[in-house]
């Protein structure tokens, strides 16, 4: 019969629309698995056909370029970037398509989801048809600004590693030099005491290398990996106290205007540090404004969150005290920005300045645990924020000046050791006028012969630095070795302990960390100095 001769073809029409059916459900399910893992990556991706119109974009996409991707469907770039960058992205993608092989390259872009200008790292390769030939193209974009900013980072620190490293001898050696400069000139106020007219000249010369003795101090900021001089204060305090100086240090055609907030929280920092930030920080506004303008300086208590405007800095969520110094000068590019907080890099030209004083505040705020943010733009002047953690604290009392305080006298025997023989002779003049017993050497070797000849010594005043084969630290071990109950006070030019490049024992290195008298220093600081290690009690903690 006729329809028996049908069935044969409709067993095999029917097998075949199985098969089809079959490979629809699989096509679905490959479909819906490639769109879990496009709409699923932390990367946006698209694709493009020969002419560059978009063909498909996933949800990461979609986010962080404000697009959906329905929108984008059939447009070329034209149609939604600026011209530059347009012209740009085709450049690229022809480039693809001619070679038939993936490339790499950055770009920076403007993203809609945040308004910030981000780093991306772009991946774009061909796309292939069943014949083989080059059908489109694909990209995978990855945001790489967080990676490039601990990049940059990384590179900052080790410049400042190798500034510092340049910097530190040089000033452990002029501060030496400094101490027999300044010790000299505090004894001839003793001899000139009833000459009004040369005592002046003396102490104008003393407050000269005093200035040269901070100098140093901050030089030896480079060096460290932690804060000098620390103290809890109060950001308020310390710009006030340094009003007169700004202005200064401003052109008459520039106005300053200072907003401080009140019941500002306190920080913990080195004062010294923070006036050299704000100082430096006031100077580059000086030099923006040729022609003049305003230079404001405020501060104000942050609370750093995921909610935060300037969450985008690379710092821990807490509480934090802001300093802002803002200009109306000339401003800086994007690349200047990035490249401001670099070791001798400036663009004022050989005669304009060393390229020193944002990398000096940007070392201040690596070691006081805070973060530095350049907002700026050409014409649009410049704000510099400084933000520091919050103290656990309140602000510590000022200590009265070394020079006027009273000297503190004694009768004991002191070894005094170290190498710089005008200094040595300073320190036995010295500690002999405020009564103390001396004997003196030049290195470890002679100082140990002296400890084991007199067994009469209380106290061991050393340099860290000495020629032989032990430094300060070494030798006050060995020494404690002959004489079991001997204090040790330390000298150095360097600024503390975790500036000196050599170590000994940890532990023994931690029994002096508030033994340390730092170069050059005056009669009043080293008889105060000495008084306190002879006084304490306990010995481990005066060794």
């Amino acid at each position: 019969m006729p329809g028996d001769d049908l069935q044969p073809e409709n067993e095999r029409l029917r097998r075949e629309l199985d098969e089809l059916e079959r490979a629809n459900r699989e096509l679905l399910v490959y479909k819906q698995q490639l769109d879990a893992i496009l709409n699923n990556a932390p990367v946006e991706i698209y694709l493009k056909d020969r002419e560059g119109r978009y063909l498909r974009i996933n949800r990461e996409f979609e986010r962080i370029f404000g697009v959906r991707n329905e929108e984008l469907v059939g447009l070329f770039p034209a149609d939604v970037h600026d011209p530059e960058l347009a012209v740009a992205t085709r450049q690229h993608d022809l480039q693809v398509l001619q070679h038939g092989v993936a490339i790499q390259l950055e770009q920076e872009a403007l993203l809609v989801h945040d308004q910030q200008w981000h780093t991306l790292l772009t991946i774009k390769f061909p796309v292939f048809n069943d014949q083989g030939e080059i059908d489109g193209l694909g990209a995978v974009v990855t945001d790489i600004t967080e990676r490039k900013q601990l990049e940059d980072s990384l590179r900052r620190a080790q410049r400042m590693e190798t500034v510092g490293q340049l910097t530190g001898g040089i000033a452990h050696d002029f501060n030496n030099i400094l101490g027999i400069v300044m010790g000299n000139l505090e004894l001839m106020e003793n001899l000139l005491a009833h000459d009004e007219k040369l005592l002046r000249l003396v102490q104008s010369a003393y407050k000269g290398a005093s200035r040269g003795a901070e100098l140093t101090h901050r030089l030896l900021g480079f060096s460290r990996t932690r804060p000098g001089l620390v103290k809890c204060v109060s950001l308020n305090g310390l710009i006030r106290a340094m009003e007169a100086l700004l202005a200064k240090s401003l052109t008459a055609s520039i106005s300053t205007r200072i907003s401080l907030q009140e019941d500002l929280w306190s920080v913990e920092i080195d004062p010294g540090e923070f006036e050299d930030a704000i100082l430096n920080l006031s100077l580059n506004a000086r030099d923006a404004m040729p022609a003049g303008g305003e230079l404001v300086i405020s501060t104000s208590n942050q609370v750093i969150d995921d909610g935060h405007p300037d969450r985008q800095l690379q710092i821990s969520s807490g509480e934090y005290v802001m300093l802002s110094v803002l200009d109306n000068g000339h401003g800086m590019t994007p690349e200047v920005s990035k490249r401001a907080t670099e070791p001798f890099f400036t663009t004022k030209g050989a005669s304009g300045g060393t390229g020193l004083g944002l990398s000096m505040v940007y070392g201040f705020l690596h070691r006081s645990g805070g973060q530095l943010e350049i907002i700026s733009a050409p014409g649009e002047g410049c704000e510099v924020r400084l933000y520091l953690p919050r103290a656990g604290r309140e602000v510590d009392t000022a200590p009265a000046d070394s020079r006027t305080s009273e000297l503190q006298y004694g009768y004991e025997t002191i070894l005094i050791v170290d190498d710089e023989t005008a200094l040595v002779d300073i320190a036995v003049s010295n500690l002999r006028d405020l009564g103390y017993e001396t004997f003196t050497a030049s290195d470890s070797q002679a100082a140990l012969e002296l400890l084991e000849a007199n067994a009469n010594i209380d106290l061991l005043f050393a340099d860290v630095i000495m020629p032989g084969a032990m430094n300060g630290y070494e030798l006050a071990m060995a020494a404690r070795q002959v004489c079991p109950a001997l204090k040790v006070l330390i000298t150095s030019g360097f600024t503390s302990n975790d500036d000196m490049p050599m170590a000994a024992e940890a532990e023994y290195r931690a029994g002096l960390l508030d033994n340390l008298l730092r170069k050059p220093y005056d009669k009043a600081s080293l008889s105060t100095a000495v008084r306190r290690v002879l006084d304490r009690e306990d010995t481990q903690r005066s060794m």
